[in-house]
């Protein structure tokens, strides 16, 4: 009886276990266990294909040309348009042309551009000081406006005269009051001012309606202003206007001579219709 009863010792080793079991412990047993997979081993796609051109294509070659080119144009242009043709290993074994290597004509079809020099030679046709001063005269006109914004300024309220004791009557006050000498007007000041640089840009914009007069060179040096004396003592700067009127101004020429015009500098609500 004791012969009849076998004790199995259980197996100690993992693939033994497996084998007894007939599936696979690892999963069910291993808390810990992951499962590892490896990398799709999938077939790439080559990155060129030789193809023969049908027809010449430019930054490409010539008929005829055995080049590589990228699969997707092939397949999706060139192919169904029939502007090349695959070319396998077993036609260019045939061809003889095992060893070959074949590469794109990136200059065919391409036009050369000259090469220019980096020090091109500038040919100024400069006008003459008296051609210059002819064109200023037709074309800068007599009068140049400017408007600006005065600066209001409230005069002080002068004190009610007192009555003389001399005096014979009100009358004779009022005709001794205006028989004396006027007040003198004072200058309206303006915001900003008209300098030397306005005026010369508003003669090249008169200049430049005439296709020579816009090469006259004019530059804020050739602005010289005539202003008054009562404006003079409310600016220090010689090259700019600071009140409404007119003013004389004369616009010289390098090498030349000079012409005279008139700036008139208004207020900005007379302005009236932008111009």
């Amino acid at each position: 009886m004791a012969n009849l009863i076998r004790i199995q010792r259980v197996p100690q080793c993992l693939s033994c276990i497996r084998r007894f079991t007939g599936f696979d412990l690892s999963e069910s047993t291993n808390p810990f266990y992951q499962q590892v997979r490896g990398k799709k081993k999938t077939a790439k796609e080559p990155s060129t294909v030789k193809v023969r051109l049908l027809r010449n294509i430019p930054t490409y070659g010539r008929k005829g040309a055995i080049i590589p080119v990228a699969p997707g144009r092939m397949r999706n242009v060139w192919y169904p348009q029939k502007y090349a043709e695959y070319m396998t290993e077993t036609h260019i074994r045939e061809m003889d042309m095992r060893g070959t290597v074949f590469e794109r004509d990136y200059t065919f079809g391409v036009k050369k551009v000259e090469e220019k020099s980096s020090n091109p030679k500038i040919e100024m046709n400069r006008l003459t000081p008296e051609r210059a001063i002819e064109l200023m005269s037709a074309n800068i006109p007599a009068q140049l406006i400017f408007y600006r914004t005065p600066i209001l300024t409230q005069e002080p309220e002068k004190p009610p005269a007192e009555p003389s004791e001399t005096s014979a009557s009100p009358a004779a006050a009022d005709l001794a009051a205006a028989s004396g000498p006027l007040p003198k007007p004072q200058p309206t000041v303006v915001y900003g001012s008209v300098s030397a640089a306005d005026v010369a840009a508003a003669a090249k914009a008169a200049l430049a309606k005439s296709e020579e007069g816009a090469r006259v060179v004019l530059r804020a040096e050739d602005i010289v202003f005539f202003i008054r004396e009562e404006d003079a003592e409310l600016s220090s700067e010689p090259d700019r206007i600071k009140t409404l009127g007119e003013f004389g101004v004369e616009i010289r020429v390098r090498g030349g001579d000079a012409i005279r015009r008139t700036i008139s500098v208004r207020a900005q609500e007379d302005k009236g219709d932008f111009l």
